[in-house]
């Protein structure tokens, strides 16, 4: 059974990295037409596809399986770099005194920034 469990997801693996190159990377980059987060983006077709599982008169069929898979670890992959981002954030300001951040500045009375 291990070997039918690496196979399925060797092939779950290859369709998502096939349709991220059809596709240019788009599930991870808010639309063109409309500025979705990425997070939103992927849950909606999440539900999508429950919900034609959910609907269908006929068996579930693979391909339905395999979208709401690469769906999920797509989830996964996002989050974990949102995470990764978070955690880089917090470490830079922790580096800085007083709770200053590299994001602080004032704007002097001429109009130029001062750091």
């Amino acid at each position: 059974m291990q070997e039918e469990i690496r196979k399925k997801c060797d092939e779950i693996r290859d369709l998502l990295i096939e349709k991220n190159k059809s596709y240019g990377n788009s599930v991870f980059d808010k639309g063109v037409l409309f500025s979705v987060d990425p997070m939103y983006a992927i849950q909606a077709r999440i539900n999508d596809k429950l919900n034609r599982i959910k609907s269908k008169e006929t068996y579930m069929s693979e391909n339905d399986l395999m979208d709401l898979t690469g769906y999920l670890v797509l989830l996964q992959v996002y989050m974990d770099e949102v995470d990764r981002k978070m955690s880089e954030t917090i470490k830079s300001t922790e580096a800085y005194p007083e709770g200053e951040t590299p994001f602080d500045y004032e704007i002097s009375s001429n109009g130029k920034d001062e750091g």
